[in-house]
């Protein structure tokens, strides 16, 4: 999903913005320093000479930056940007002020194709969506479907998968096939139904295509002037007429599983029983629950297509990007692979021997050093690199910026995680025993540091799930397979509202077991 500046292209111009702006940088090359404020464009053409590199880039600027830099955007657009990696700058953010920063209606537009949902909502809307999504998510009969599924997608869909992959000697890209197993699982989990997208001849699915599609546009906009894209938008044409599209896909399917579901609950009212021993998926409990009431939303079509959606955003890109990066840090490590192996044949019962096995979540559940890899994982390479956030109102943040309500305050996730500041001097390692206490447990860090799953009142409702669905997968994974990435292939952050590697993560598997 990374950004692709030619897509701009499609505008007369565009062409002569792009024109002048290249003259500039190759006129002005020698000055392209990140962090050079230059006239008119401000601090953006240095950030395009550094985009394939821009997630280190910002990590080296704000490590001699104090952790906080204001990034000065094209005159007249309003685009300037703080950027901080200050802790206590996310604890007032996120916590102690939590209610002067918003999503804002800045981001709405630009998340707009996922409607009213939770990811998108503020205020009283947010308090009883986040309520009663709460509520659901813990739901006795929503973790029986979530452990039934998780396992299921493994055994059905992964396991299959890399067998053949390794029976035939096939290289195949990792991230690709992550992709396809969680969005299959989060779309399971959500409606109950299979997109089946995961299969050994990886079809072309036009659900995931057009997920993918409207991923990518939204990442576009954000770094554009609102006028550019939505006069594109207007126009239908270039990055917008894809999400366009990819949006009229989008609710043709999820319209699709609504009426399914519908179907299917008037089909079963009389076998509660199996429900119950089961579990049940998202959307069943939405349908059956009486939140309408408790809340004051309407649960109609809409409501329960913006919710499947953003469910769907948050879980399918975030899950599959921390198993991507969590199997090549491990295969790079081989002493902590090694541990990982070994903690998960302690949990195998005395007389099973050394073969194919899988993993439940229960079995997996307490497996602190996999814990502890996944979350020095997430640390280094979290799904979502940037967080952005609006000040509804002037204020000052405990680093001493002022900020206002024409201003981008972004928190870099990423950069966060390699600062020595917060984690000490061996911040760009990956170790997973700075998360095991000496007692030997997981070690908690304060949300406002390890900020993968957000922090305060926005804290990520669907981080067990995560955990659940990630370490029944890796679990598969290390104690049944060699993974050998391809000689040569590089591996590099893309530049995207989810955290992809730019070219995918190219494999060859081996089965341990004969």
């Amino acid at each position: 999903m990374a950004f692709n500046f030619l897509l701009l292209t499609s505008m007369g111009y565009i062409e002569i913005f792009v024109a002048i702006f290249c003259f500039f940088i190759l006129a002005f090359g020698s000055r392209g320093d990140f962090g050079w404020n230059w006239p008119f464009f401000g601090e953006y053409p240095s950030l395009f000479l550094h985009i394939n590199t821009i997630h280190q880039s910002l990590t080296t600027l704000f490590s001699r930056t104090e952790s906080t830099a204001l990034l000065k955007g094209p005159w007249f657009t309003n685009m300037d940007m703080l950027g901080t990696t200050d802790p206590r700058n996310v604890h007032y953010i996120m916590s102690a002020n939590f209610q002067n920063f918003q999503k804002g209606p800045e981001f709405k537009k630009i998340f707009d194709i996922l409607g009213d949902g939770i990811i998108n909502a503020d205020f009283d809307l947010w308090k009883n969506q986040r309520k009663l999504a709460i509520t659901l998510l813990t739901h006795q009969r929503f973790h029986k479907f979530l452990v039934k599924t998780s396992w299921d997608r493994v055994n059905n869909g992964l396991v299959p998968f890399l067998e053949f992959m390794a029976n035939e000697g096939k290289i195949f890209d990792f991230q690709d096939v992550f992709l396809r197993f969680a969005f299959d699982t989060t779309c399971i989990l959500m409606t109950g139904f299979d997109p089946g997208s995961l299969s050994v001849e990886l079809n072309n699915i036009a659900f995931l295509k057009a997920m993918n599609d409207a991923g990518e546009v939204v990442a576009v906009r954000h770094l554009l002037p609102q006028s550019v894209w939505k006069l594109q938008q207007w126009l239908g044409i270039g990055p917008e007429n894809k999400l366009r599209k990819a949006g009229e896909i989008i609710d043709l399917e999820i319209g699709k599983y609504i009426s399914m579901k519908r179907d299917e609950l008037r089909a079963k009212r009389e076998n509660l029983k199996e429900q119950e021993e089961e579990g049940v998926d998202l959307l069943t409990l939405y349908m059956n629950d009486d939140g309408e009431t408790k809340t004051g939303i309407k649960f109609d079509d809409k409501f329960l297509r913006d919710t499947i959606l953003t469910f769907m955003f948050g879980g399918r890109d975030t899950t599959s990007s921390g198993l991507t990066w969590f199997i090549w840090l491990v295969v790079r490590h081989p002493e902590i692979e090694k541990k990982i192996r070994e903690e998960l044949k302690a949990i195998i019962p005395v007389g099973e021997g050394e073969k194919m096995r899988l993993f439940s979540a229960d079995e997996v559940k307490n497996a602190i050093y996999l814990h502890a890899a996944l979350c020095e994982s997430l640390r280094l390479y979290p799904p979502i690199p940037f967080e952005r956030k609006t000040p509804r109102e002037p204020d000052i943040l405990p680093s001493g910026h002022r900020v206002h309500p024409k201003m981008r305050v972004v928190f870099l996730l990423y950069t966060m995680g390699r600062m020595e500041s917060i984690w000490g001097k061996d911040a760009s390692e990956f170790k997973p025993e700075r998360w095991i206490s000496e007692r030997g447990t997981v070690k908690h860090e304060p949300s406002y540091k390890f900020f993968s799953f957000n922090a305060g009142p926005r804290t990520c409702i669907g981080k067990e799930v995560a955990f659940t669905q990630m370490k029944v997968a890796v679990a598969a994974v290390i104690h049944n397979y060699h993974v050998e990435i391809v000689k040569g292939h590089e591996v590099y952050p893309n530049l995207s509202i989810i955290l992809y590697m730019k070219h995918g993560l190219k494999v060859r598997v081996r089965k341990r077991w004969s």
